[in-house]
């Protein structure tokens, strides 16, 4: 994940992956996000299902470039290259799990966004 804001969780990735391809043909995507703890009972989880919608701003892309320079390297320097793609999570819920409602998740209270 690159960030989160109000309007999503956005993503990059590279149009020639498989999980683009995928996502374009299917924009369901579900996610998982885990806090470690070295004690099991402090574990936390969060899971996040939703839409994505693919957005092509240089705006954006330019930001991408100035956060990860990682990506200059490896060959998507430039907001408008094609191999560069963005998207978020527009939609969706989300819920926290611990090790407290394990085996229980259908119980937990759901976060619509």
């Amino acid at each position: 994940m690159w960030f989160a804001d109000e309007s999503g969780f956005y993503f990059h990735t590279g149009t020639p992956k498989n999980v683009c391809k995928q996502l374009k043909k299917n924009p369901k995507l579900e996610v998982c996000f885990m806090a470690q703890s070295q004690n099991p009972a402090e574990m936390k989880m969060m899971r996040l299902a939703g839409k994505v919608k693919f957005i092509d701003d240089l705006k954006l892309k330019a930001r991408l470039l100035e956060e990860r320079p990682f990506l200059k390297a490896i060959g998507t320097g430039k907001p408008d290259n094609p191999l560069l793609a963005v998207f978020k999570i527009y939609t969706g819920e989300a819920y926290f799990w611990t090790m407290e409602n394990n085996m229980r998740e259908t119980e937990v209270e759901r976060v619509r966004f």
